[in-house]
């Protein structure tokens, strides 16, 4: 798969990559599935390539958005693709622009998903901040709160839909505060250690909405083995088998 970067904005990197191989697993053909914080597209167009769903994707970034669209077309992914900020976007929108919101109900009165994805900023407080408005809005947790982000998330899932998402593991008792407020319960994590004796750096979140089923945690995932790539991650890149062109 061909994939267009800035040459000075955000790239996307790993964990992305590992969030795809991660989701995978739980998409079916076709849902509905909404990525927010698309960036260059490479998340949705993966998870659309593999799984079948019908994607919409949603990104406030036009340069970015740009991008995505030009991905989606050499790529020949048919998704719909929405310029504007996730928190303050009116997704009833989609009852009349999109063909995916009909195929559900001729009269919708509300958008709903099946599955919501994200690879949202997660940069914290006190972290140097990078003087790149591209890269700020990107990598920083303050342009999408999480709290505000499940609340969003909340009103435009399904009854018994699904968010899959990645976020710094560190933070990880904020985020089973927010869910835990939403009724979005935590039902399959996993844990992204750079080496076997070093720290979690992120973690992989399935939950639920509504769901009364345990978490399950899945086995480690450990991106080295002393300096090269483990051979879990070098299948992983693999499989998603992606080029990248900065332009």
């Amino acid at each position: 798969m061909q994939i267009y970067q800035p040459k000075n904005g955000y790239c996307y990197n790993s964990d992305t990559l590992f969030l795809y191989d991660f989701a995978l697993p739980f998409l079916k053909p076709n849902y509905h599935l909404l990525e927010v914080g698309a960036g260059c597209g490479i998340l949705g167009l993966l998870c659309a390539r593999d799984s079948k769903c019908k994607l919409t994707m949603i990104e406030k970034n036009p340069k970015m958005a740009e991008l995505c669209a030009h991905n989606l077309r050499i790529n020949q992914t048919q998704a719909h693709l929405i310029c504007a900020d996730f928190l303050k976007h009116d997704f009833s929108s989609l009852n009349t622009e999109s063909k995916l919101a009909q195929e559900h109900s001729k009269k919708l009165s509300k958008v709903s998903f099946d599955t919501i994805l994200s690879n949202p900023p997660f940069y914290h407080d006190g972290v140097i901040k990078s003087e790149n408005s591209d890269i700020f809005t990107a990598r920083y947790a303050e342009n999408l709160p999480f709290l505000d982000f499940v609340c969003k998330v909340n009103a435009l899932l399904k009854p018994q839909g699904e968010l899959i998402f990645c976020y710094d593991a560190k933070a990880i008792f904020h985020l089973f505060n927010a869910l835990n407020l939403y009724k979005i319960r935590p039902i399959c994590l996993r844990f992204v250690y750079p080496k076997v004796d070093k720290s979690a750096t992120l973690v992989l979140c399935r939950s639920k909405k509504n769901s009364k089923s345990q978490c399950k945690i899945l086995p480690p995932l450990f991106t080295h083995q002393d300096l090269d790539f483990s051979q879990e991650v070098l299948e992983i890149y693999k499989r998603a088998n992606t080029w990248s062109i900065k332009c």
